[in-house]
């Protein structure tokens, strides 16, 4: 075979070969080093967001420790103390009849994880992990029986909304006593919760347990006993006042002048509608002060009045009790609970 053809035979295998060469390259090599620089950019980023969390992590483990520390305590028996005598001056403070306040409360009951509870997927692998598996709160339930006035119990009910270690407020019932309905029965169950997890250990630095004093009773503000008068707005339970009758003004007769048509005389101005505002409660505190609340039964609105504050024309002077005083001009009146302005009563 001349040398020539040789030639035109080997160049062909040599690019065969090459190409050969460059798909086993490209499909051994290249396409895996492909896969390996995809993976690695996704675990690289998966890195990065385990860091992220990790950064946020002592944030978290902060608030955590934060509503840990505004729970009344991290055992058993010093929630349950603490409840207890809380819930016991809390009454107290609400005008409740102190000889019948009785306030019972339950063991503290463990609530489960939700989402082993519920049975998440990504939880199945870890459900029977002791630390996934474990309550980390427990609820402590109580309940607070007593009598009172109705706004000795719509500030119970107030109080009860506004106290930062109180969790919930479950649910309450109001029974009058007489058929007056001057005074009632009330229950109102209540729950609170406690970590034990997350007491702090005894090293130095750590954050302090909770004291083993009564908590703190937070006065409501006025949003609240709003909220809690709109669920008792009025005493249902009393009779309804008698109607009153609209006082009749006779105007004087006016000498007509002589020789003229007579002269029509202009009807007085029509009284303020005293009967549509109502005195549903009285509101007490070292903070606020006494208050008149007054609801509007026409519209359903309500006012918050101080001593000096006025509704239509009337100007409150006292709030005590059970009772308010107003002064409408230069006379003042009494007016009792659930009374309107128009029942108002003369003071001499």
């Amino acid at each position: 075979m001349k040398p020539t053809h040789k030639l035109l035979l080997l160049v062909p295998a040599i690019l065969l070969f090459a190409g050969m060469g460059a798909m086993t390259y490209y499909m051994k090599f290249l396409r895996y080093k492909d896969k390996l620089e995809s993976d690695l950019a996704t675990y690289s980023s998966a890195i990065e967001g385990f860091k992220a969390a990790l950064d946020e992590r002592s944030t978290t483990e902060q608030k955590l420790l934060e509503v840990a520390q505004s729970t009344l305590g991290f055992t058993p028996d010093q929630v349950d103390s603490r409840f207890r005598d809380g819930l016991q001056r809390l009454a107290r403070d609400a005008g409740l009849i102190v000889d019948e306040i009785v306030v019972t409360t339950q063991a503290g009951k463990p609530i489960k994880n939700p989402a082993v509870d519920q049975k998440v997927s990504e939880f199945r692998t870890v459900a029977r992990s002791e630390s996934i598996a474990m309550s980390d709160v427990y609820m402590v339930d109580a309940e607070v029986r007593g009598g009172g006035s109705f706004a000795a119990v719509t500030r119970l009910l107030a109080l009860a909304q506004s106290q930062p270690w109180i969790w919930s407020v479950r649910g309450f019932s109001l029974k009058p006593r007489d058929a007056q309905a001057a005074a009632f029965d009330i229950r109102l169950d209540v729950c609170t919760a406690f970590m034990p997890d997350l007491a702090p250990p005894a090293a130095s630095g750590a954050p302090a347990t909770p004291d083993s004093q009564p908590p703190v009773i937070v006065d409501p503000t006025a949003e609240q006993v709003l909220a809690s008068g709109t669920i008792v707005s009025r005493n249902v339970f009393a009779p309804p006042p008698l109607p009153q009758s609209e006082p009749v003004t006779i105007a004087a007769a006016t000498p007509q002048p002589v020789g003229n048509a007579p002269n029509s005389s202009t009807p007085p101005p029509p009284p303020p509608p005293y009967h549509e505002w109502r005195l549903t409660s009285i509101s007490s505190s070292p903070a606020q002060g006494s208050m008149a609340i007054m609801l509007n039964d026409r519209t359903g609105g309500a006012l918050f009045l101080s001593p000096g504050q006025a509704v239509l024309d009337a100007v409150l002077v006292l709030a005590v009790q059970d009772k308010a005083v107003f002064q409408i001009g230069e006379r003042k009146f009494s007016l009792a609970l659930d009374q309107t302005l128009a029942d108002r009563h003369p003071l001499e």
